[in-house]
This record gives structure tokens, sequence and C-alpha cells, in this order.
């Protein structure tokens, strides 16, 4: 019985692993890695904005960048 519960477990993850790789494709192609036909991200375009002003005392400004084909990633802020 315990010959059987190991087989049965071996043969399991040797099929999870056989399905991984070929939903995966080959990791040493170029493109393996990308989820279905997106484009890498071009040049991004990043940029300040503000000052916001919560409190009149500590206004901040946060830099943002614009990834064409992807969107928007926040950077950090920094105080006026």
């Amino acid at each position: 019985m315990k010959r059987m519960i190991l087989v049965l477990t071996v043969s399991a993850m040797m099929l999870v692993t056989i399905l991984t790789g070929v939903a995966l494709g080959d990791i040493g192609e170029p493109d393996g890695g990308h989820k279905g036909g997106e484009d890498e991200p071009g040049t991004p375009k990043c940029e300040w904005y503000g000052p916001y002003e919560e409190r009149p005392y500590d206004p901040w400004w946060e830099y943002w960048c614009w990834w064409p084909g992807w969107g928007w990633e926040y950077v950090f802020w920094a105080y006026d």
C-alpha cells in the first residue's frame, strides 16, 4: 500500500512538471516570458506632479512614469 501511494505521488508530480513545462514553453526562448502577444514597454516618460497640499505647511511632489503600452507607475514623492 505504501508503494502504491509513493508511485501515485511521484506520478502526479511528474505529470505536473510536464504540464508546466508545456505551458511555459522554452525558458531559453527570447519570448518565453511574455504574456500573449504583448509588446515590451517603450521608453518611459517621467515627470514631477504637484504640489499637492493637504496642509499648507508641507506641500509635496510626486514622481510618476508613463510606460507606453503598460500604464502608469508611481515612483516616489518628496516634500517641497
